[in-house]
């Protein structure tokens, strides 16, 4: 029995960690009864997120409707909601609705969908591709074009009438002459016929007023002239450039050390392509095109995906598979700062992050996205995806690599945007348009947005790279280049045809420090929202250790005579036969530290055997006990004698019992919560809370309606759990003190026998099942047997129960809703 502390092992996490309710929420987040946060769209949407659906519970409408503020009707449908027309009678339906419904604040609708940015409304320029942008006229020479994209006449300058807004049609040299104080004018005078014109020298703009000449702010321009860094000064700017950069000219910054290479893969092979040489080097020979390529520069990795759901790692002219069953992986990207994998999946619309050796991934985002193309930042700690939306929408999403804080950059809905890529140095994504026939551009943080208009005019581009200053495609004939600054002076490379490319270059991998590097995680996903800066998750089929190792989950139940471990490792089944015994257990614990079974028999002694030498002693009580818990902590057996009065505490250290509490009535159950060093009592119908060692109960909760079967504690989410009598499976919060149903999707029949977050263990007609609450899934159906007593969470217990532990994600980002 020496190898049960090997085999038993499960979550032991403290409570600020377990949680969440050591740190609060985000301003866009809303907080679950057991502590997790999510998404503010998430509550009240029809779908329970929370692994105890409190976010459905008391939501003012129902599923596909939202709440007036004050008027009637209390619930007009969701697709009323800014459709121009007041369904509320307080009009709140149609209140903060964007100006250009489907566009982002601050943009500007074209007639055909495309989203632009307002400014480049009657710009001159057919930024909409329909010119539905450009319906404001063009300007006479001498006319005035207003803010709000108006043309005034010539007659309406100066005419006595502010018809702009920022009275730019009444300058103040209105009626002036140049011959008489230069006409008002801090530089240049020009006559006309109503008054002084004012001109201004390079890198300068005339002001509102009309007279004076104010510094244009050249870094400032959504696309400045800068590569890197930019310094405006009076007239004028200058640029310098990153480390490992030099500036050649003015603007210009080239990467130091090695020439450019791109991954790419050619005729069913792997490998680089050499710009200064034009020659393709052979990494790998596969016999196919790969659907995704990724490498990891400084650990000399590479990585691809085919069309059969494999992913695939080589190294070193050895390849091996990865993980199998990724069908639908449509991008693969690494992050270099750890060697982890990210990928999305077309066919499950999801996320998921791997470890490097292939030992396990996770979900990072599986709801309400449909992510295509994938790029991550992180230095920066960023993810970036195009994303299908509803209907025909498409947007330019970002979030922490976690799958937190999740925001929309830009709207690409009627674009047919593809070949999404980041130059690192420069901190922005590029992608094409193959309606716009341009290149699209922002930096990481949204702002900068540009297009390079009518840039595919002869045929369309299979795929982009940006590198220093050049831009890199390929279309059916092969690979072309120009620079950005003039992206018209187009030069073929070669004839090829290369359907993936990657910029093969350290600058595009830089190295930083990164909090992942000594966290302990098997899987460490950078965070934006904990101060550590990371966050420990594990693959979807295990759960997360005090260390930040992940193990398959364990639970132990007793029938009458015999104590079984059960061990889930993915899809299949490991059962052990701990002990048996002529004794008829009543209830029994393990502690799993000593290793030691407890239990009480029918005759009400309490027994404790050690699975490490099967010595069996009794174990001192004040009166005979039929319900038996172990504090994990310190090692004390706690009791509730068999007339259902005394609860106890036996001291094994020094080997004496002692009366905690004494009941008026009865109590039915206790729970355990050794971690928060709190005692439940089930008495009359009411939750009691009671302090270890010891203390004066007080009431928590009142347990309404009829119970089916058990109540149980879930340590981790600190709640206490168990069914109805129509088998509507039922949730106590004890960090929140509310009770309420767990989602209107839960159906758990028969008795709740154990918990641990995020799975729930029920038994019905002798047969355990194990459920994961995530998804309602059931994860295995075992049979048992008759007589079974209870069901217990092995949980890994370590000597130190100080350390330091490892931030476990404290969200629901990854729940899945396939």
């Amino acid at each position: 029995m020496e190898l049960l502390q090997f085999t038993c092992l499960l979550l032991l996490i403290s409570v600020r960690c377990l949680t969440g309710f050591g740190q609060l929420c985000g301003g866009n987040q809303w907080q679950c009864d057991d502590g997790a946060c999510l998404p503010l769209s998430w509550y009240c949407d029809g779908n329970g997120d929370c692994m105890d659906g409190s976010d459905e519970m008391a939501c003012p409408c129902p599923r596909g409707q939202v709440a007036c503020m004050t008027g009637a009707p209390g619930c007009v449908s969701t697709s009323a909601v800014c459709d121009g027309q007041r369904q509320c009678s307080d009009g709140s339906d149609e209140f903060n609705c964007p100006e250009n419904q489907g566009c982002l604040q601050g943009d500007w609708r074209c007639r055909n969908k495309i989203c632009i940015p307002k400014d480049q409304y009657c710009n001159g320029a057919n930024d909409c591709v329909d010119n539905s942008d450009e319906t404001c006229g063009r300007c006479g020479p001498m006319a005035v074009r207003c803010p709000g994209g108006a043309c005034l006449t010539e007659d309406e300058r100066c005419d006595g009438k502010l018809h702009c807004s920022d009275g730019s049609d009444e300058p103040s040299t209105c009626g002036r002459t140049c011959s008489e104080e230069n006409g008002g004018c801090s530089h240049s005078c020009l006559d006309q016929p109503w008054g002084a014109l004012c001109s201004c020298p390079k890198g300068h703009r005339l002001s509102a007023h009309g007279a004076s000449c104010l510094d244009v702010d050249e870094c400032s321009l959504p696309y400045g002239p800068c590569m890197h860094f930019c310094v405006n000064t009076p007239g004028s700017f200058y640029c310098h450039c990153r480390d490992g950069f030099q500036l050649q000219g003015t603007t210009y910054c080239y990467a130091k050390g090695n020439y450019t290479k791109f991954l790419t893969a050619k005729k069913g092979t792997i490998g680089f392509l050499n710009l200064k040489t034009l020659r393709f080097e052979s990494i790998q020979s596969i016999g196919y095109d790969p659907l995704a390529l990724a490498f990891d520069l400084s650990r000399s990795s590479f990585y691809w995906a085919d069309d059969q759901g494999n992913i695939y790692k080589a190294k070193e002219q050895k390849s091996r598979i990865l993980y199998h069953g990724q069908y639908g992986v449509r991008s693969l990207v690494c992050d270099w700062l750890t060697g982890q994998l990210y990928w999305t999946n077309q066919k499950t619309r999801s996320i998921h992050v791997g470890a490097a050796d292939g030992s396990g991934f996770a979900t990072v985002l599986a709801k309400n996205i449909d992510p295509l193309e994938l790029v991550l930042l992180p230095i920066e700690s960023l993810l970036f995806w195009i994303n299908k939306g509803p209907g025909d929408k498409m947007t330019l999403e970002r979030s922490g690599m976690d799958g937190l804080k999740q925001e929309s950059l830009v709207v690409l809905t009627a674009q047919a945007p593809r070949s999404l890529t980041l130059d690192v140095t420069v901190r922005r994504l590029y992608w094409m348009s193959d309606f716009k026939k341009s290149i699209e551009t922002v930096r990481v943080d949204g702002s900068g947005r540009y297009s390079f208009l009518e840039f595919f005019k002869r045929r369309p581009a299979q795929s982009l790279a940006v590198f220093e200053r050049w831009f890199y495609w390929t279309d059916q004939m092969g690979l072309w280049r120009s620079p950005q600054d003039r992206p018209d002076q187009k030069t073929f490379i070669q004839r090829t045809t290369l359907s993936v490319l990657e910029a093969y270059h350290e600058q595009q991998q830089p190295k930083a420090p990164s909090a992942c590097v000594k966290s302990g995680c098997l899987l460490c996903m950078p965070t934006l929202d904990l101060p550590a800066g990371f966050t420990c998750t594990c693959p979807d089929d295990k759960l997360l250790m005090a260390d930040g190792s992940c193990e398959y989950p364990r639970f132990a139940y007793a029938t009458s005579t015999t104590l079984n471990l059960l061990e889930l490792k993915g899809k299949e089944l490991i059962k052990t036969l701990l002990l048996t015994t002529d004794d008829v257990m009543e209830s029994f614990d393990i502690d799993w530290r000593g290793d030691w079974v407890y239990w009480a028999n029918s005759t009400g002694d309490v027994m404790r055997r050690s699975l490490n030498t099967d010595q069996t002693e009794t174990v001192p009580t004040l009166r005979p006990a039929c319900v038996v818990s172990v504090d994990q902590k310190m090692r004390n057996l706690y009791w509730l004698s068999c007339d259902e009065v005394y609860v106890g505490v036996t001291n094994m250290d020094q080997g004496y019992p002692r009366r905690l509490y004494q009941s008026g009535s009865e109590v039915r159950d206790v729970y355990l919560d050794w971690q928060r060093g709190r005692l439940y009592l089930l008495e009359a119908g009411w939750i009691l809370s009671m302090r270890l060692p010891g203390g004066n109960p007080r009431k928590v909760l009142r347990v309404e309606g009829h119970v089916a079967g058990r109540i149980v504690l879930d340590l981790k989410s600190n709640t206490l759990l168990w069914n109805t009598e129509g088998d509507d499976l039922k949730i106590m919060s004890l960090l929140k003190s509310q009770t309420h149903l767990a989602g209107r999707e839960w159906n758990v029949p028969g008795s709740i026998m154990a918990a641990h977050a995020p799975l729930l263990v029920s038994l019905f007609n002798d047969v355990i099942t194990v459920w994961d609450r995530r998804d309602r899934r059931r994860v295995h159906d075992v049979p048992v047997g008759p007589g079974v007593v209870r069901v217990i969470v092995a949980l890994d217990v370590k000597e130190d129960s100080n350390k330091a532990l490892p931030p476990v994600l404290p969200t629901l980002a990854q729940t899945f809703h396939q």
